[in-house]
């Protein structure tokens, strides 16, 4: 992404949460949501960070996400939570699932929540990240709209469906895996299309013929290609297994306005797993050092584990500000106008 402006966390922090309260949300879950966003971009992940505000705008706008939401535990059995996420803001909703997993993983090996009535989680790494860096396993995946299909489909088949972990790691940053199982993010898309590039990779996504196409306006009118096609697909199906049906879920999300693919009512699943409580916190450290360290020094000078790059970009840009396209820096000014929450001043391109 080439950068038209380095955005301050503190300011940028500050105005997301006054726009988002300029759509009725209340301030402790606008916050937290504008938290969870500029966490997103600071670890690098830019197509699911703050450019995932004006959308959310617009469905608080629509209806479709409820501003007042208040998500709670609708029955706990035997290390199984089912939460009701009120309608409300996916931040606010996933956050609450795993607060209340993790509290009662602190007396039981093994925790498991079904989250229904959620919004768009967006990056899921920003959630076990978390719970990792409060010493849990966690494991979490999201159910999309269908946004997915092989080539000769007629249409979207399938969500890409979401599935990220990560794991504590002894004296290091967590290690975060986090995939969307198609080839790139839907996101990456919109982001093409928002910033006027005219070509992407035909292996991205398919057209509304179902065949590859390097249009990114015609890849928003057609499909995803999974990664690894038939595995990829099979991926997503273990998703619908645990995010819906696990759940008793049996209508798709659909997508509202705004950026295409994240719907305003979908259903997740997270697993908690207390290291402590199953092989000891040392066992663990012992054989993850371990295993990671054959992987490490097999693979060059220069490897790294999933999320240490984005551990490092966090420390970068948490001292030197974000970095936010022309395109981007568009939208967002758009947004403040339009709530009456001018972007702040001294943010030059």
């Amino acid at each position: 992404m080439t950068a038209a402006a380095l955005l301050p966390t503190p300011t940028l922090l500050a105005w997301m949460a006054d726009v988002l309260m300029a759509q009725g949300v209340a301030a402790q879950p606008a916050l937290q949501t504008a938290g969870l966003l500029l966490r997103t971009s600071l670890r690098g992940i830019d197509t699911h960070g703050i450019s995932r505000l004006p959308g959310y705008v617009e469905r608080l706008a629509a209806g479709e996400v409820n501003p007042r939401a208040v998500p709670r535990i609708e029955s706990d059995a035997a290390g199984w939570l089912r939460c009701d996420g009120d309608g409300g803001l996916g931040q606010v909703v996933a956050s609450f699932a795993l607060e209340q997993a993790m509290a009662r993983a602190s007396q039981q090996p093994l925790v498991a929540c079904h989250i229904r009535a959620t919004g768009h989680l967006a990056a899921l790494a920003v959630y076990v990240a978390a719970a990792a860096e409060q010493g849990f396993f966690a494991f979490l995946c999201q159910r999309t709209p269908p946004v997915m299909a092989l080539p000769g489909a007629s249409g979207p088949v399938i969500g890409n469906n979401p599935l990220a972990f990560a794991l504590p790691l002894a004296s290091h940053a967590p290690l975060v895996f986090d995939m969307a199982n198609s080839v790139v993010a839907r996101g990456h898309v919109a982001q093409a299309v928002r910033e006027g590039q005219h070509h992407i990779p035909p292996e991205w996504a398919l057209g509304p013929d179902g065949q590859p196409t390097s249009d990114p306006v015609l890849a928003l009118q057609g499909a995803m290609q999974p990664i690894a096609g038939h595995k990829g697909l099979g991926l997503a199906m273990l998703v619908e297994c645990l995010a819906a049906s696990m759940g008793g879920v049996t209508s798709a999300p659909e997508a509202g306005a705004g950026t295409a693919g994240s719907a305003a009512n979908a259903s997740a699943f997270a697993l908690v797993i207390n290291p402590a409580l199953t092989t000891g916190r040392e066992a663990l450290d012992a054989s993850v050092q371990a295993w990671m360290q054959t992987y490490l020094a097999a693979s060059g000078p220069g490897a790294r584990y999933p999320g240490q790059r984005q551990a490092e970009c966090e420390q970068q840009r948490s001292r030197d500000g974000v970095p936010v396209s022309a395109g981007l820096l568009a939208e967002l000014r758009a947004v403040g106008e339009r709530a009456g929450r001018p972007l702040p001043a001294g943010i030059t391109p």
